[in-house]
């Protein structure tokens, strides 16, 4: 990846951090504006579509399914977000430093 400005790494590890909060939705909607202007956010955009296309099933079937059965699974959906939240930070940490950073998820949309 190319050398770019800090204000775009700034905009790019925002929408990391922002994704938290708005989950797949703002990813996604960065994606639509911009995947054929801007190169270098379309691969954060697809790196958090990646991240919580992932992560969010995990926790649905987590909280709605197995929670029913399985007390525990309450604990595991906590861990499940602090693992997420981990990630993020330290997604938007690297893309602040210019460090090219990809979450350990499946690949639903490719970033190369």
């Amino acid at each position: 990846m190319k050398q770019v400005s800090m204000g775009k790494r700034w905009l790019a590890a925002a929408m990391h951090v922002l994704s938290l909060f708005l989950t797949f939705f703002l990813p996604l909607v960065v994606y639509f504006l911009v995947r054929k202007k801007s190169s270098y956010f379309t691969y954060h955009a697809k790196e958090g579509l990646n991240l919580h296309f992932t992560f969010f099933p995990i926790f649905i079937i987590l909280t709605k399914v197995l929670l029913k059965i399985w007390p525990f699974a309450a604990t595991l959906a906590l861990l499940l977000i602090l693992l997420e939240t981990i990630l993020i930070l330290v997604a938007a940490i690297f893309t602040l430093m210019g460090k090219k950073f990809s979450y350990p998820v499946i690949r639903y949309f490719k970033t190369e």
